[in-house]
């Protein structure tokens, strides 16, 4: 006769297999085709990547809240801009002072626990891209 401990062992066991099979599967899994330089010198992608529109700036505490999704589904992430972090506009280093509402980021995090690294690149809104900006209606 099986008892229920015979059988929680096994199921245990079973389960202890399949788990060291997976992370040897993960562990000789294909490398990324094509590496990218991170901030911290790491080649690979980003773990995490957020992108929307900037809803606003606060440079004085060193914040940035963007818009991410559309929609009644759209969610507003704070993403601290501290002196680790590679903002980047046009290729070029900027500083939290040249971004506006509006202005789309993407904002990509790698690296592993204690040790992220995030890089912010900054493209203009919609007005600024035609070099306009929008103009209040005049009353008729």
């Amino acid at each position: 006769m099986v008892s229920v401990g015979k059988i929680a062992g096994f199921i245990a066991l079973l389960g202890l297999v399949l788990g060291f099979a997976s992370v040897a599967v993960a562990a000789h899994g294909k490398p990324h085709a094509r590496g990218e330089r991170e901030v911290t010198g790491r080649v690979g992608k980003p773990e995490m990547v957020l992108q929307g529109s900037v809803a606003s700036v606060s440079p004085n505490v060193g914040f940035i809240v963007i818009r991410h999704g559309a929609g009644a589904a759209a969610e507003e992430i704070p993403v601290e801009i501290d002196s680790k972090t590679a903002l980047m506009r046009g290729g070029q280093r900027a500083s939290i002072d040249t971004l506006r509402a509006g202005d789309r980021v993407k904002v990509m995090y790698s690296g592993s626990a204690g040790d992220v690294s995030k890089r912010v690149e900054v493209s203009p809104g919609p007005a600024m891209r035609t070099g306009t900006r929008a103009k209040a209606k005049k009353p008729m």
